[in-house]
């Protein structure tokens, strides 16, 4: 049977996943860290008559999370691979905090980072593998002793990281690493420092304050909906992305009134995981990220709370933009996410159940495309930022600048309209 006359075709592509080996979770899964540290402790493609190191870990966490029971607990677990626990990482993981945890782990022997936290340890985590690389790439050159790999497939002297966030920010999917420096945000980006294994374990949130909860939450919100008008989106991705807009939407109120609710902690876990899905791609996301990182960075603000001053702002930006400013794509793809928020944040959803993803495109194809027939899309997306400023307000993270210590003078009030009271 052919297609439709008016079927869009879905172009070519690639998708390359990342080194991510294993995910556990459940309520209990942190007894999986000792398999797991043996598990990454392997470098990629090692032989297999290679003899490998001990496996030891550094637990690396924050000062707030270490005077909770999770991080004994996870001492205990690691049993005979525990070499030590660095606490030291602040918000936004300053490069101070990054420089002694790597000093501390050469000193007990450590080779392997169980990361503990929200987006700065694990982030932090990745800043330290990278380090020490870079750090041992110069040993050699210094002494001369290169082993003939190339430094793109040289896998060895990056240091293995399993996550295990407490948070929704869902650093532990990427390639990235955000951090400051002298107050300013600066990052590294390779494929070898995607965390190899994480735990997901809902238990350890009943400990995270509810307000860095739910606003990472909506962290991961603004990953998906990012996501969706990112040049060039993944079609073999986008009902992953979709999929966890809808549980985010269902599931935070839920938390929010239910907090103890365990199973619905572990449901916004994955779905977080889900928001950002391990993808071996890089670049930036989009606007709201791109001014969360600068705000976050310049006025130590949670990127949890960024978003709730960025996100709705940024989407009514990017309804608003002419064709050639924004593909058409990605204008349906934005539009097409409205059917997969529930009511009340859609007042007009049906049963909760949306129509498959690209039926906007078949109905609409490319090359027909114009001004007019764009207005209903605009009009659907800024519907979405209605959305999502409903669910910030409900979850009580209605944020504006002032009270943040953010001056109003610092940004451009005609091009992005943040909330100020």
């Amino acid at each position: 049977m052919s297609a439709p006359r008016n079927a869009q075709k879905v172009s070519a592509g690639t998708y390359t996943p990342t080194q991510l080996q294993k995910i556990v979770w459940g309520s209990g899964s942190l007894s999986s860290l000792p398999e797991l540290v043996q598990l990454v402790s392997v470098p990629p493609h090692a032989s297999t008559d290679q003899p490998n190191q001990p496996a030891k870990a550094m637990i690396l966490t924050g000062s707030s999370l270490s005077k909770t029971s999770i991080i004994p607990e996870a001492e205990k677990m690691l049993g005979k691979h525990f070499a030590l626990t660095y606490t030291g990482i602040g918000e936004h993981s300053p490069v101070e905090g990054i420089r002694k945890a790597l000093s501390g782990m050469k000193e007990h022997g450590a080779n392997v980072i169980v990361a503990i936290g929200g987006g700065s340890p694990i982030d932090a985590a990745k800043a330290i593998s990278y380090y020490a690389h870079q750090e041992a790439q110069q040993d050699k050159d210094k002494h001369g002793c290169k082993d003939g790999k190339d430094d793109d497939d040289d896998h060895d002297d990056f240091i293995p990281i399993i996550a295990v966030p407490t948070t929704l920010s869902a650093a532990q999917t990427s390639r990235n690493a955000g951090y400051t420096d002298g107050g300013k945000k600066v990052g590294v980006s390779d494929a070898r420092i995607v965390p190899r294994a994480l735990v997901l374990d809902a238990d350890l949130t009943l400990q995270t304050p509810e307000r860095l909860w739910l606003s990472t939450g909506m962290r991961a919100v603004d990953h998906a909906i990012e996501l969706l008008y990112r040049p060039d989106p993944s079609p073999l991705l986008r009902n992953m992305w979709l999929g966890a807009l809808r549980d985010l939407f269902h599931l935070l109120p839920m938390s929010k009134s239910q907090p103890q609710n365990v199973d619905v902690r572990q449901r916004l876990l994955l779905a977080s995981v889900a928001s950002l899905w391990s993808e071996d791609r890089v670049g930036a996301l989009g606007l709201s990220h791109a001014l969360g990182h600068a705000l976050g960075a310049t006025y130590k603000i949670g990127h949890g709370i960024t978003t709730c001053l960025t996100l709705a702002p940024t989407i009514r930006l990017m309804a608003q933009l002419p064709l050639d400013k924004i593909g058409t794509e990605q204008l349906v793809a934005l539009s097409e996410s409205l059917d997969h928020i529930p009511k009340p944040y859609h007042v007009d959803a049906l049963h909760n159940i949306a129509p498959p993803t690209g039926a906007l495109l078949q109905q609409q194809p490319y090359k027909e495309l114009d001004e007019q027939s764009a207005t209903p899309l605009r009009q659907r997306a800024q519907k979405v930022a209605d959305a999502v400023q409903r669910l910030i307000d409900d979850l009580g993270l209605h944020s504006t600048l002032q009270p943040l210590g953010v001056p109003r003078q610092d940004l451009d009030k005609s091009e992005y309209d943040i909330p100020d009271p």
